[in-house]
């Protein structure tokens, strides 16, 4: 059963009038956050396909991966690293650690454009120290409006988990791409269906081909008054020819077309790396990273990767979770990725740049050493820092 056919359902309802024979479409409004499938697990199914499951635990891992910082803004004064954490960024779900968290949260993100925390805990002032992950197919949204039976306001959101009733203040959600007005995002899913049942149909029938394989042969045969009995004596005597390893002979009518395919043709090789190519356009990779039909990579490096990964695939997903992460936070706070652990250079090349960073003066010993986890050295009063406490690497205000 290809993928298409066991998570789609119909979205349109098509009636005739048994009269006139006239007909009508109809089409089904659905403001569920999830995708219109059957199934709760849906994504499921696609991460089966090995290309899907690479590509979307590496947009969905990289981001869960990175620390979160907060930062705060006072007025005349610089902008300053909130320690320690703000709980819902270190561990936004105990006691699940946050790569847990951050990873299943992407995965719902990118398979169904969607991600709900609801809100578990609040701090004495209101803000939410903890969430509870649900999953987005499990969760309805609707805009409230004046004919509708709500505890909400008109024109507020109201998400429906099971018989809870719950206003956007009560949870925090990270939507994916959507159109206009729209109350939930687009995922995966929603959209590449097509290219998901073909990936996971050419897997189908290559694993098909490989179980059972192909014929050796045809016989055929030019006398028209052959019936199917003569045919099937035929083939048992050439197979028992082929048994004991004998020279077969066939009839002067009987003729023999040996079949065989390539190990390429057997595993479809083109077609397979064709929707590798695919699968990287659909989850924002850089071309080549599944090692689709251009793969190469003669004159890239690790660096140069990570940075074009950042830049055209990921960078969209952590505004996104920053921008509403910061929502969730007092006024005047941001929530921010740190990002310098995808994009950390080698070895050689960390240090070169610490050494002209100490060479121009505008960072100090300490500084280098703690983006090194390293520690301090013994404070020495010496000359090459400037402003703040002397050994401890934290700049004065």
């Amino acid at each position: 059963m290809g993928l298409g056919r066991l998570l789609t359902r119909s979205t349109q309802i098509t009636v005739t009038d048994t009269i006139t024979n006239a007909t009508a479409t109809y089409f089904i409004q659905d403001n569920n956050l999830g995708p219109t499938w059957a199934s709760s697990n849906a994504y499921r199914g696609g991460m089966t396909i090995p290309g899907a499951w690479r590509a979307a635990l590496l947009r969905g891992g990289l981001l869960a991966q990175v620390p979160w910082d907060a930062y705060r803004k006072i007025t005349g004064r610089p902008e300053e690293v909130i320690y320690p954490t703000p709980p819902l960024l270190d561990q936004p779900n105990p006691p699940e650690t946050r790569l847990t968290t951050f990873l299943s949260t992407m995965l719902d993100y990118i398979w169904h454009g969607n991600a709900i925390w609801v809100i578990a805990a609040r701090s004495p002032l209101g803000w939410p120290t903890a969430i509870v992950p649900v999953p987005a197919v499990s969760v309805g949204v609707r805009r409230v409006s004046q004919y509708m039976d709500s505890p909400l306001p008109v024109g507020q959101l109201e998400y429906s988990i099971g018989s809870m009733r719950l206003g956007s203040r009560d949870l925090i959600h990270f939507k994916g791409p959507c159109e206009p007005g729209a109350v939930r995002g687009l995922g995966v899913l929603e959209n590449h269906l097509n290219t998901l049942n073909l990936a996971e149909e050419q897997s189908r029938q290559a694993r098909s081909i490989s179980q059972h394989g192909v014929p050796t042969g045809v016989l055929t045969t030019s006398n028209p008054d052959a019936s199917q009995d003569d045919m099937r004596a035929a083939k048992s005597a050439w197979l028992e020819s082929q048994r004991d390893r004998t020279i077969a002979a066939l009839g002067p009518t009987i003729e023999f077309t040996p079949l065989s395919w390539n190990p390429e043709e057997l595993q479809m090789v083109e077609a397979r790396r064709f929707t590798l190519s695919e699968l990287e356009l659909i989850f924002q990779l850089p071309v080549g990273w599944l090692g689709g039909a251009h793969s190469s990579k003669t004159y890239s490096n690790l660096e140069a990767d990570a940075i074009n990964l950042l830049k055209f695939g990921l960078q969209p997903d952590v505004t996104q979770f920053e921008q509403t992460l910061t929502l969730a936070l007092p006024r005047g706070t941001c929530a921010r990725a740190h990002l310098d652990s995808i994009l950390r250079a080698d070895t050689m090349t960390r240090y070169q740049a610490h050494a002209i960073a100490l060479t121009n003066k505008f960072k100090t010993v300490d500084e280098v050493r703690d983006e090194e986890h390293l520690a301090p050295l013994a404070a020495s009063g010496g000359g090459e820092y400037s402003g703040g406490d002397a050994g401890t690497g934290n700049v004065g205000y």
